[in-house]
């Protein structure tokens, strides 16, 4: 196909994303669910229409880069090192959520970094979208709302470690140098975010708003760039280029900058991944898909309950808070595109099926969770 006709084809399939975007983003607001779940039924939908496409998944890995840029920026491990008891917390998920899962796929027989990628993909609940519905049902205020939001803090500093030893056990150099690897750039760039803060300033300060931008974008992608050549995570260095400026003054106004690519990164993120799921799904495939399912609703309500006891919840509160751990999400799904060279066929359905059952069950116990809680 002549270079006219490639990009002819990419336009019209971009542009119908976009509309297949947009439809599925009004209906999901429509019926009062979180957009991320529409975005991702329209590419699941979008399946006989399209085809992934190489500018569709370099937006989306922008997406992807933004969104773990802003999670760098807002992440300080200090707050949570701080408070004992919520350490217990985040200690108890991460054994019940991905040590025990972890721990039962080896004994079923499976390699390493597979096992290794689907108790990452099983751990941590989507921040995203839970925070979204919470939104959406009038939940912030409740006294359960505090813990959920530290129990997602917790997990995001732990998924981050465990991102660093999946891109070495994913990559092309599997092995401790590739997790030496992961580790040694994990600390050049929080050495770099403690000393270059001042320059980052000093920079902006000088140079004119117009290219803010440009800069801020081409240092996350730099980065990123960086830590994908060394066989890491793209996301992984967004995510320490997000800490670079966690210290700097201007945080909100460069967060607002950048809102809007980001919303539309993650938009396409969403869909990409439900374009690239599996629509025929087979047998073991989906059985292991509810296997999962079942363990995974079980140990973050065991999670939520833990959690309830060591925070001091009241029993009305608890009892919504079981119901508020269960969706996955961005940090599932990003594990799945990393785990795709170690996963066989049979786990990608399944874990793939997994992340998009857990958002449906998940949002219906959350929308759920305040009608149990009073008449129990």
């Amino acid at each position: 196909m002549s270079e006219h006709g490639v990009l002819e084809r990419e336009l019209f399939g971009f542009a119908l994303a976009l509309i297949l975007l947009a439809v599925s983003g009004s209906i999901a607001r429509f019926i009062r669910l979180p957009v991320l779940l529409g975005y991702l039924a329209a590419g699941l939908l979008a399946q006989p229409l399209l085809r992934p496409f190489p500018s569709l998944i370099l937006l989306s890995s922008v997406g992807v880069m933004l969104l773990l840029f802003f999670l760098g920026m807002e992440f300080d491990w200090r707050r949570l090192l701080t408070s004992p008891h919520r350490l217990l917390v985040t200690a108890a998920d991460l054994v019940l959520n991905f040590v025990l899962p972890f721990t039962l796929l080896l004994a079923l027989g499976l390699p390493y970094p597979a096992a290794f990628v689907i108790a990452m993909a099983l751990y941590p609940t989507s921040s995203a979208i839970t925070i979204s519905a919470l939104l959406q049902f009038r939940r912030l205020a409740n006294p359960e709302t505090e813990t959920i939001v530290w129990v997602l803090v917790g997990e995001d500093l732990a998924i981050i470690a465990l991102l660093a030893i999946a891109s070495g056990l994913t990559g092309e150099g599997i092995g401790l140098t590739s997790v030496a690897t992961a580790f040694a750039f994990i600390l050049v760039m929080l050495v770099a975010s403690v000393v270059l803060t001042r320059p980052l300033e000093w920079l902006f300060e000088r140079i004119p708003s117009e290219l803010d931008n440009l800069i801020t974008l081409g240092i996350i992608v730099f980065v990123s760039a960086i830590a994908y050549m060394l066989h890491l995570s793209e996301a992984l260095g967004a995510f320490l280029a997000g800490l670079l400026f966690g210290g700097t003054r201007d945080r909100e106004e460069l967060e607002q900058r950048l809102h809007v690519l980001r919303e539309l990164g993650t938009a396409v993120f969403f869909f990409t991944f439900g374009l690239q799921t599996p629509l025929k799904i087979s047998v073991a495939g989906a059985l292991w898909g509810l296997v999962v399912l079942v363990l995974g609703v079980a140990m973050k309500t065991i999670t939520a309950w833990v959690s309830g006891i060591i925070e001091g919840l009241r029993r009305r509160a608890r009892l919504r808070l079981l119901f508020s751990l269960w969706v996955r999400g961005e940090f599932s799904i990003i594990a799945l595109f990393m785990g795709k060279k170690v996963l066989p066929e049979v786990w990608q359905e399944a874990m793939s099926w997994f992340v998009i059952a857990s958002i449906v069950v998940g949002l219906i116990a959350l929308s759920l969770a305040g009608k149990f809680a009073e008449r129990a």
